[in-house]
Formats: structure tokens, sequence, C-alpha cells
């Protein structure tokens, strides 16, 4: 089970993952079958292969080792798609409670690789770093390892405990790339440059100052766009327009489903019409074994043996060979009409995120086309900045 924190990914990415997962770790010779599950908060993927090469036909060993291999092939997909890891990779190990309240992003551990992760994303020095996790509200600790406490955590968490990519020294080396991007602005597009302007104050936390910014620049719904990118971690643009995508993606999808099942709804009713009259005409056709005269009986009720045929043949062509109980038919049409609701919910959120996206995006447009965009919306060039090992 490859899980992800809640609210992080959508459906189709999370499937996505899973395949790239499938497809590094199987190599191509292992048939495999994908379940991504949406019925928890955190949306989660079943991966399921045939232990039996199809290619070598060689079993597959599992073990320990292989285990954890696999455990770190998903953590660094996710990294690399900046996502939070959810395997356990055998470095420490966890109790059954942590790995529960882990895979829910419950436990303090997990919420704070997700700060720290957020906090070096957007800083380009250890002090900085250090100040973001100071806004995210943790206590930072300072002594021979470093350490955070969230509020009403009762003790500070070591860095060194979340995992080898959490050290001290992997920090200053992620923090380090971020200081050598910032050496050349001149090739960051004029969007992805208002857009640092912009989620400036939403990393700080800063929505007195984002609201006053966005007043004297003319955005509409400001404080609905400050939360937006917040709440879903937008810090650059290339995030900001790849979620664009994925949620267009999602409506498209949410649409294709919600056509599936209302199709499949319409065929389980007709199923469901022509099983009750089958019925009846069953029962018509049973007690002639009763009548005094048969021949007589099945002349009289000709109508119900041919409708008895048509729709016996009727059922054949929509796959029924056994003809299900009214309980179970009607059960079927209960949990389709209850996924069609769902989805139906699910794509008006959508649309409400499409909505919010659609203001944001006219808001770069009209900032964009601004003559003063260079002078008063775009932060200045940055002279390039000398990378240092602190010591």
């Amino acid at each position: 089970m490859q899980s992800f924190k809640p609210g992080e990914v959508d459906a189709e990415t999370a499937h996505r993952l899973g395949q790239q997962f499938a497809a590094e770790v199987l190599k191509g010779k292992y048939e495999y079958v994908i379940s991504t599950h949406v019925d928890k908060k955190h949306i989660h993927n079943h991966i399921i292969f045939n232990a039996a090469s199809f290619v070598d036909h060689h079993k597959y060993v599992s073990n320990k080792r292989s285990y954890h291999k696999l455990c770190r092939i998903s953590n660094r997909i996710c990294l690399e798609n900046g996502l939070a890891t959810s395997m356990p990779t055998g470095e420490k190990g966890k109790s059954y409670k942590e790995n529960m309240e882990y895979h829910r992003g419950t436990s303090w551990k997990a919420k704070l690789r997700v700060a720290v992760d957020k906090a070096i994303w957007t800083s380009i020095n250890y002090e900085e770093f250090l100040q973001k996790m100071q806004l995210a509200g943790y206590e930072v600790r300072q002594g021979k390892h470093l350490s955070f406490r969230a509020p009403e955590q009762k003790n500070f968490t070591y860095m060194k405990s979340l995992g080898s990519y959490y050290t001290e020294e992997n920090v200053r080396i992620r923090l380090a790339k971020n200081r050598s991007k910032v050496k050349t602005p001149k090739h960051l597009s004029r969007e992805a440059r208002l857009y640092i302007n912009i989620s400036t104050y939403v990393t700080t936390g800063n929505r007195e100052g984002f609201e006053h910014w966005a007043k004297l620049n003319n955005l509409k719904e400001a404080a609905r766009t400050f939360n937006y990118l917040s709440e879903n971690n937008l810090l650059n643009y290339e995030d900001f327009r790849q979620h664009v995508s994925d949620v267009d993606a999602s409506v498209k999808a949410a649409d294709q489903r919600i056509a599936h099942i209302t199709s499949e709804l319409s065929t389980q009713k007709v199923i469901q019409k022509h099983c009750d009259s089958y019925r009846l005409c069953r029962k018509v056709i049973e007690d002639c074994k009763s009548a005094k005269n048969p021949k007589e009986y099945r002349s009289k009720h000709l109508a119900e043996y041919q409708l008895h045929d048509s729709l016996k043949k009727e059922l054949q062509d929509l796959g029924v060979t056994k003809i299900p109980s009214s309980e179970k038919i009607q059960k079927r049409i209960e949990n389709l009409e209850s996924e069609q609701a769902a989805t139906i919910r699910e794509k008006q959120k959508l649309q409400k995120k499409q909505k919010t996206l659609d203001i944001i995006q006219q808001n770069f447009s009209v900032l964009l086309d601004a003559p003063e965009i260079n002078s008063d919306l775009l932060p200045a060039k940055r002279e390039p900045v000398s990378v240092t090992r602190d010591k």
C-alpha cells in the first residue's frame, strides 16, 4: 500500500505515481494491478503484482531488504514530486501507533516533515529556514542536534530522527541548491517573477501585507486568493500552472465518471423492470403445472409465455444469465445513486476551485498587462549569491 498525505494529491496524480513506482520496481517483468482508493481522507494505492515473472519465470524475492528497497523507491518518487514521504525505510523502527499516525498524516513527525520541506523550498539560507519554521509555529532548539517542537507538543523532535534526508547536513545542502537557483533570475518568465512577489506574503503567513498589496494592485478577492495559495502550498509559478491543469483534468474525469455511472444506473433500472416482469411471467408458467387443462391454460396465457421468452432474451443481451433478487438489484441501484451523488459533489468542489483559479489567473493577466509591471510589481533581480558552507 502506497499512501499520501491527506489533501496533497488527487486520485489521478496518486495513480500516476503508483504506475511510476510499479514500472521502476517491476521493470516490465511482472504483471500488476493498481487500485487507487479515495474512500479515506488520505488517498492511497493498493498495488498487487504477480510473484512469478512472465519473462524469465523467476519468482520475486520478498524479504526485509527488498521491502525497504520498495519503500526507498516510493519515498524518492514522492520527494521528486514535492510530496511528503510515507514509507518506512528501516533507518529507524516505528511503533505500530506511530506508523498508523504517520500514514494518516497526524503524527508529530509527519507534520514536521511537511513543515520542514515547505520551509526549505521557500528559503535560501539556514537563518531564513529557521525563521520560516518559527513563523509556522514551531519552537526551535539549537544545540548539539537541531530540534523543533510544535504547539501543544510535549517534547522536542530531533531532526535526525526524521531520517537521513532531514539531517542538518542535508538541510544545508538543500538550501545551498536553492541559493544557486537565484543566481540566474533573468531566466525566469515575467509570470514566475510576479508569482515570487505574491508567494512571498504567502510563505511568511503575512495575510495583512498581502491584502494591502492586493488592494493597491486591484486584485479581486484577495483573501480567497491568499488562503487558496497557502492551503495548497502553491509557492512557485510552475506548481501553480500544473495545479490548474490537474484541476481541469479532474473535472473532466469527474464528468466521465458521472456519465459512466448514469449509463450504468439506467441499465440497472431497465434490468430491475425486466426482472420484475419476468418473475410475474415465470409465476404464470409455473402455475401451469397445477392447471386441470395445461393446453387450454397455455392458450389463455399466451401473452405471458411470449413476454417471458422476450424478457429472457433481453436480459441475456444485458449480460444477465441468472435472475438476481429484487433486494440485490435495489441495493446495486442505491450504491450507484450514492456514488453518482458523491461524484457530483466532488465535481462541484472542483468547479469552485476552478472559479478561484480563474480569478487568480485573471489577476495575473491584469498585472502582466500593466505598464508599471517592471518597476512596481516584479521583484528586482538579485545579485549573484556566493554559496558558502556554514561552519
